[in-house]
């Protein structure tokens, strides 16, 4: 497990990557519903936070590997200057989640939340 902590369980694998455009924070979220997700922006840093649910398991379940962390995650990174923050734009498909932002914006005042499509 990564560390993790102030009650989260785990922390997803992500990728950052910048391109001419822009800068894209892509992580691996499967087996997360949309609705359990919520991205924040606050100054320059983006936080994920959400909560992967575990399914019922039958009676006397008794596991011979669990590698497949459940409950509260949180994940933040601190983004580079020059990014319209309120460009953001997410998705949510096949099991990663992907924000992208533009350049040559201003960062607004306050937090900001991001909806996921």
């Amino acid at each position: 497990m990564k560390a993790a902590g102030n009650g989260v369980a785990w922390v997803p694998n992500m990728d950052v990557f910048s391109h001419d455009d822009g800068v894209v924070v892509k992580a691996e979220l499967a087996g997360i519903r949309r609705e359990d997700l919520t991205l924040t922006v606050e100054g320059n840093r983006l936080r994920i936070r959400g909560l992967r649910r575990d399914t019922p398991r039958a009676p006397g379940c008794r596991f011979l590997m669990m590698e497949i962390e459940y409950g509260a995650f949180e994940a933040s990174v601190e983004l580079p200057q020059g990014l319209d923050m309120g460009s953001a734009r997410a998705v949510y498909l096949n099991g990663f989640l992907r924000i992208e932002f533009t350049r040559a914006g201003t960062s607004g005042d306050g937090p900001q939340r991001i909806e996921v499509a």
